[in-house]
Formats: C-alpha cells, structure tokens, sequence
C-alpha cells in the first residue's frame, strides 16, 4: 500500500470579493486541470527511484494495457489516455516518481510551454 507523506488540493476558492476573475471563471467551470501525487520517497540514488519507475510502468501496463506515449529522457514519462479529455501520466524526475490525472488540454499548454522555453522564447 503506497500512503502519501502530504497531500495539497487547491480549489481554487478565495474569499468572496478578493478573488481574482481568473480564478472566479475557473471556478463557474467547476474545473480541475490536474491532480498530482508523489509516490515515492526522494531518493538521493537515481538507480533506486529508476527501479520504482520501471515497477510502476510495468504495473500499470499490466492494468491499462499499452500506453499511448513513452518519453525518455529526464524527465521521462509514459502516458495512457484516461478517456476522451484526461491523460494519466508516470513520470520520473530523477528524485522521485508522481502519478498524474491531467487534462489533455493542461497537458498541451505544459508542452507548449516547454518547447517554448527550450527555443529560448521565454
């Protein structure tokens, strides 16, 4: 059984009258973009968080059948479409392995935003 140490959900409620439009649009659409879980300890040995990345891999193939994308590489990743709109996603930054439910449309602007950034235009 994997317990979490700490767990955040924002939900992107302010007190009434200090919260910004943004955040009272996303609210009116009663939207979660993305929900992350941490499921190991940082690790200071990348072969030990590596090891628990291929285990999980392995475990959730074995579940959801073969994933739709697998990116090498640091940070390196493998999805599987969780329906028509979300994305489930192992990711594996080096120090520990997250688990995330994220929606297609989050998780295209998170890309955009990284090529973005590699091109040198941020």
């Amino acid at each position: 059984m994997i317990r979490p140490r700490w767990d955040l959900l924002d939900t992107g409620f302010k007190r009434p009258g200090r919260g910004s439009s943004r955040s009272r649009r996303a609210q009116d659409e009663g939207m979660v973009e993305r929900v992350r879980l941490r499921l190991t300890d940082y690790a200071a040995d990348w072969p030990q968080s590596q090891d628990a990345f291929a285990r999980m891999a392995a475990a959730l193939h074995t579940s959801l059948g073969t994933p739709t994308d697998r990116r090498p590489g640091a940070p390196a990743s493998v999805h599987w479409a969780a329906g028509a709109d979300t994305t489930l996603l192992l990711e594996h930054t080096g120090d520990s392995v997250y688990l995330e439910l994220v929606t297609n449309k989050r998780l295209s602007l998170d890309e955009e935003l990284l090529r973005m950034d590699e091109e040198g235009l941020l």
